[in-house]
């Protein structure tokens, strides 16, 4: 039982390193590459998904709030006053962007207006 096992001593012949670093490397690149084609969709839809959200959603809050708006405009804000997240802007007839609201993240449909809040 003390005897030594062949098949279990290294090999003295393997001291080279692993096949090639250059070959190691270009694998490294394909697999970033190939992970980069599979998140940038994803990525991409969700934020196609959520600019259509907040355009949605603006568009309440800028008929209910400000009725003599000439439209609106959305933006992601990454350092907004109210945090990183989609912004509602009513835009006047003079061009001028008024914030209306912060819509977060992930836009979801906006509370129902009170009437003592609305704009006649």
């Amino acid at each position: 039982m003390s005897e030594r096992h062949p098949e279990l001593e290294p090999d003295p012949w393997d001291d080279a390193p692993t096949p090639g670093q250059r070959r190691q490397k270009a694998l490294r690149v394909a697999v970033l590459v190939a992970l980069g084609a599979l998140v940038l969709p994803l990525v991409l839809s969700a934020y196609g998904v959520a600019k259509s959200a907040a355009d949605r959603v603006c568009a309440v809050y800028v008929a209910a709030y400000d009725t003599s708006a000439a439209g609106f405009r959305t933006s992601f804000e990454v350092f907004a006053p109210g945090g990183p997240g989609w912004e509602c802007f009513s835009v006047s007839d003079g061009g001028v962007a008024t914030l209306l609201a912060n819509l977060g993240l992930l836009p979801a449909a906006p509370r129902p207006v009170p009437p003592d809040e609305r704009d006649v």
